[in-house]
C-alpha cells in the first residue's frame, strides 16, 4: 500500500470506528409497506452507502438488477426475498412496467421493498419511472442515490472527468439511442460543440456510428476515446482509441456491454494516473496481482467471506460456490458432558474454527463462560483456529509449527502423555487420535458438529467452469475437494488451476484425479491465498 500523501505512518493515524459504531449513519431499518429505490453503484461493493446497507439488511423483499453488486445480497435477511429483474440491452427479466407495478404491489401487501440498482436510481436507470409509479399507486417510497458509473468506472481507470485546463465539465448521455435514425433525442451537433467530456452509457453496442455522428457534426477524429468495461469490478478492461478507430477498435477486442464511453482529452491522462488496472504499468499489476481472474471459493457460506475477502483484495474476482454445510451435532449432550469434565482433561485440541463456535455454543447452552474451562490447556491446529478461538475470549496454549493435524500430534507428543479431548467433525480423519494414543495419550473424541455435502452448485457456476470463466480452484479442506468433484460431476478443464491448502488436502486432490498447481505453505488461509496467486501465474 502506498504511504499517505502527508507522509504520516498509517499506525499512528487514529483506528477506523467498528463497523457497529456507523450503523447509526444508516438510518432506520426498511419500513413495511414502503419502497426503497437504492442505488448500489458502479460494482465495487465497498462503494456502497451506510443507507443503501441499512436498507439491505432489514428489507423483507429484494428486487436487484443485473449491474447491482451482488456481494451486497449477503447482507440481506435470511428470510428475505430476493428477486432477479435484471436487463439486457435486447431483453429485460421482466418488462419496466411490469417491474414498476410489482414494487408497489409487494409494497402493498406488507413487504419493506429494497429495488436495488446498479449505478444511480436517476442516472439513466429508469429509477424515477418507478418512483411514479410508486406515486401513483400511493405507496410510500424514497430514493437513495449510489455512485454512478459515469465518474466511477472512469476514475477507476484513471480518468478524471473534469480537469483543470482540460475539461471544466462533463455531459452523461444514453447511448441507447441510434444516431442513424432520424428522430433522436441527443443532439449531436450540441455534443460535438460542447466543450468538456462526454460520458456515454449503454452505447459500447452502437460506438461506430456515434463516433461517427461526432465526426460528421465537428469533434476532432483525433479525440481520444477510453471504453471502460465492468468498471470498478475485478473484471475491468480498458481499451483506449480515438474517435476515428473506436468502432474498429472495440470490434477487434471483442469488448461488450458493460461498458462507460469516455470521448475527450482526459481519456489519454489514463497512461499517467492508472492506479486500479493496467497491465503495462508495474506497480499497477503488483498492487492486484489477480486482477482479471476468477477463483473459485468452495468452503462453507459462514467461511468463504473471510477468503473472499482477501482474494477480492489481491483483485480476484471470489465465486462463492459452498460444496459443503456445518450443522450442529446430532448429540449436543456429548459435547457438553464431555466439557462439563473438562477439569479432568491435561488438554482440549481444537482442529477447526468450527470446533470453536461448537465450544462456545455448548458453553452458552449450559449457562457458564471461559471459567469453566480454567486449568485445562487449549491446542490448535493452525493461526486460523487459534484466531477463532481468540474471538471467543480463550488463548491458545499451542500452537504446531506445521499447522496440520500430524503437526498437531508432533507438538502434542514431544510432551509428556495426557488425556486429550477431542472435539471434532462427524468425518474428521483419524491421524490426530491415532497418533496421541500410539504416543500413550488417553483420548476421547466427541461429535461437535456434522459437515455434510451441498445438494448442488449456485446456478451458473459450472457452467462458467466448463466455459473456462474460473481461473483457478481454491481448496481448504479435503471434503470441500471431494464435494466439487461430486457436484460437478467430473474434473474441471484442464487450464484450470488448483490451488491446496495444505499436503492433506492435496493428497486429496491428486487421489481424485486433479492436480495440485501449489500448495500454501504455512497451511493457513494466508498460505491458501499465497498459493491462489501463484497458481494464477
Amino acid at each position: 500500500m502506498s504511504p499517505p500523501a502527508d507522509g504520516q505512518p498509517p499506525a499512528a493515524r487514529p483506528p477506523a470506528a467498528p463497523l457497529s459504531d456507523a450503523l447509526p449513519f444508516g438510518g432506520p431499518p426498511a419500513q413495511a409497506g414502503t419502497v426503497a429505490l437504492v442505488g448500489g453503484g458502479p460494482g465495487d461493493p465497498g462503494l456502497l452507502g451506510l443507507r443503501a446497507a441499512r436498507l439491505l439488511a432489514t428489507a423483507t423483499y429484494v428486487a436487484y438488477d443485473r449491474l447491482a453488486p451482488l456481494e451486497a445480497l449477503s447482507l440481506c435477511r435470511d428470510d428475505a426475498e430476493r428477486v432477479y429483474v435484471g436487463k439486457l440491452p435486447d431483453r429485460h427479466a421482466i418488462p419496466q412496467e411490469e417491474l414498476s407495478a410489482l414494487l408497489a404491489e409487494k409494497a402493498g401487501q406488507g413487504h419493506a421493498v429494497v429495488r436495488f440498482k446498479g449505478g444511480d436510481p436517476f442516472v439513466l436507470g429508469r429509477g424515477s419511472e418507478e418512483a411514479q409509479a410508486c406515486a401513483a399507486a400511493g405507496v410510500p417510497f424514497e430514493v437513495v442515490p449510489g455512485v454512478t458509473s459515469a465518474v466511477a468506472a472512469p476514475a477507476y481507470a484513471g480518468i478524471p472527468v473534469t480537469h483543470r485546463g482540460t475539461a471544466p465539465a462533463f455531459a452523461v448521455v444514453t447511448g441507447h439511442e441510434d444516431p442513424t435514425k432520424g428522430a433522436t433525442q441527443v443532439d449531436y451537433d450540441a455534443l460535438a460543440a460542447f466543450p468538456g467530456t462526454l460520458v456515454l452509457l449503454m452505447g459500447v453496442g452502437r460506438i461506430g456510428e456515434i463516433a461517427s455522428a461526432l465526426i460528421a457534426a465537428g469533434r476532432d477524429p483525433a479525440t481520444p476515446v477510453a471504453l471502460v468495461r465492468w468498471g470498478s469490478t475485478p473484471r475491468q478492461v480498458t481499451l483506449l482509441t480515438t474517435l476515428a478507430d473506436a468502432g474498429s477498435d472495440v470490434a477487434a477486442a471483442g469488448l461488450t456491454s458493460p461498458a462507460v464511453t469516455v470521448v475527450g482529452d482526459v481519456a489519454a491522462l489514463r497512461e499517467e494516473i492508472a492506479w486500479y488496472e493496467h497491465p503495462d504499468l508495474a506497480w499497477v499489476a503488483a498492487r492486484r496481482p489477480l486482477h482479471g481472474k476468477a477463483v473459485l471459493v468452495p468452503r462453507t457460506r459462514q467461511q468463504a467471506s473471510a477468503l473472499s475477502d482477501r482474494l477480492r483484495a489481491l483483485g480476484a474476482e471470489p465465486v462463492e460456490a459452498p460444496t459443503i454445510a456445518v450443522e450442529p451435532t446430532r448429540d449436543p449432550d456429548a459435547l457438553d458432558v464431555a466439557l462439563a469434565d473438562a477439569a479432568t482433561y491435561d488438554w482440549v485440541a481444537l482442529t477447526s474454527a468450527n470446533g470453536v463456535t461448537a465450544l462456545a455454543a455448548s458453553l452458552a447452552r449450559r449457562g457458564v463462560d471461559a471459567r469453566a474451562l480454567a486449568g485445562v490447556r487449549l491446542a490448535v491446529v493452525g493461526p486460523g483456529t487459534a484466531e477463532a478461538l481468540a474471538g471467543i475470549g480463550l488463548r491458545a496454549d499451542l500452537v504446531p509449527d506445521r499447522y496440520t493435524t500430524a503437526g498437531l500430534v508432533e507438538a502434542l507428543a514431544a510432551g509428556p502423555p495426557g488425556r486429550a479431548l477431542l472435539p471434532r467433525a462427524d468425518i474428521a480423519t483419524p491421524t490426530l487420535a491415532t497418533g496421541l494414543a500410539e504416543a500413550g495419550w488417553e483420548v476421547t473424541e466427541v461429535e461437535a458438529y456434522r459437515t455434510v455435502p451441498a445438494t448442488a452448485l449456485p446456478e451458473g457456476v459450472a457452467d462458467r467452469i466448463s466455459a473456462g470463466e474460473v481461473d483457478v480452484l481454491a481448496f481448504a479442506s479435503s471434503s470441500t475437494v471431494r464435494n466439487f468433484v461430486d457436484l460437478y460431476g467430473g474434473l474441471p478443464p484442464a487450464e484450470v488451476r488448483v490451488a491446496s491448502i495444505g499436503p492433506v488436502t492435496s493428497e486429496t486432490c491428486r487421489e481424485l484425479g486433479l492436480r495440485v498447481d501449489a500448495e500454501g505453505d504455512p497451511h493457513d488461509l494466508d498460505g491458501l491465498v499465497a498459493a491462489v496467486v501463484d497458481a494464477a501465474r
